[in-house]
């Protein structure tokens, strides 16, 4: 995959058709979020948001849209949200989500049933909103809707993500962890050559601005709490995977769907890539797979937590983000009281 990646940067043909193009149509496209009003260009955008959300789930966006969702948090660093959505059969509940896109400018929702098995769908057309219309974003962070997040932490992470007081690539054990848990139509080489150039090589963000130790390191950031798993094989389970689905005894390295932090070349090379590899249903576990194909190593952050971290002041000082957030009036008054500490 690195290969093809290369030539089709250098314009050259490939003999791979894609096997996986994400097609579905956006109902809410939202092309103008990061558009500048005054030319017509896309914006610098330091950090976007793109926040997986349920269709009923106003009063969580809601809740984020007044706390770390906040965009206009730091007069001198240009953050910016959006909600990824699919469809849902209540006409009443989709009038809701037009009212709701119109109030707030903030949503993209595609023509895809939405539902716990469709949350592959939903990343990957999550990343490919960025790849066509916001490609200047340097980093992009991924979140559920019931996550704590502090953008100040973030960015204290992605100034310098290889500090290792962060936790980064920090072995540990995850018994204890894991316990606690259409028809499409492809691109032609031509046109998917075409679509990479316009938006793909001449967008690869410099991070130096963040002044991280930039040695052995290509600009892809794929950073988060790190999994390293083996496929459920008891057909009770909710994460339950076939032989005929997987045939292998372990997955690939990865980052829990809940939170992670992507940089643009990282992105980029994650989306193209995952349009010549095969559907899997669970969204993380394919990220990984895409990562391992087009050789992205996730990095492990430990202030990342895939589950509910109990809540105390000084306890939340180095948290990124954090699970189980699912009450609203709880979350605006924690991001409130660490944000008067210095902490969000």
């Amino acid at each position: 995959m690195e290969e093809v990646l290369l030539a089709l940067k250098n314009h050259e043909k490939i003999p791979y058709k894609p096997v996986n193009e994400f097609n579905y149509p956006y109902r809410i496209s939202n092309k103008k979020k990061c558009v500048n009003d005054n030319d017509g260009n896309f914006e610098k955008v330091v950090i976007l948001y793109v926040i997986k959300s349920a269709l009923c789930n106003q009063n969580r966006r809601d809740a984020i849209r007044k706390s770390w969702g906040w965009e206009n948090r730091f007069s001198d660093v240009n953050i910016k949200r959006i909600f990824v959505l699919g469809i849902g059969s209540d006409i009443d509940l989709q009038n809701k989500i037009d009212e709701e896109y119109a109030r707030n400018k903030d949503m993209v929702q595609a023509d895809f049933i939405d539902r716990y098995y469709n949350n592959t769908i939903k990343t990957m057309m999550g990343f490919k909103w960025v790849v066509q219309n916001c490609p200047k974003a340097q980093f992009i962070m991924f979140v559920d809707d019931d996550m704590y997040v502090s953008t100040k932490n973030l960015l204290k992470f992605i100034r310098n993500p290889f500090n290792k007081r962060v936790g980064f690539r920090k072995k540990r054990d995850m018994s204890q962890s894991l316990s606690n848990k259409h028809k499409v139509n492809f691109y032609s080489k031509e046109n998917f050559s075409e679509t990479l150039r316009k938006n793909g090589s001449s967008n690869i963000r410099k991070l130096s601005e963040f002044d991280p130790v930039l040695s052995a390191f290509d600009g892809r950031l794929l950073a988060g709490y790190v999994f390293f798993s083996s496929p459920m094989r008891h057909k009770s389970s909710k994460w339950y995977i076939s032989l005929a689905e997987y045939p292998f005894s372990k997955y690939p390295p990865y980052v829990t769907a809940g939170a992670y932090v992507v940089s643009y070349p990282a992105l980029e090379d994650l989306f193209y890539t995952s349009m010549f590899t095969q559907h899997f249903k669970f969204d993380d576990v394919y990220l990984g797979i895409v990562a391992k194909k087009c050789g992205i190593s996730p990095f492990h952050n430990e202030h990342f937590y895939f589950w509910r971290k109990p809540y105390s002041k000084e306890g939340y000082s180095n948290v990124i983000a954090s699970h189980g957030f699912e009450d609203p009036d709880e979350l605006k008054k924690i991001w409130e009281e660490q944000r008067s500490l210095g902490h969000a």
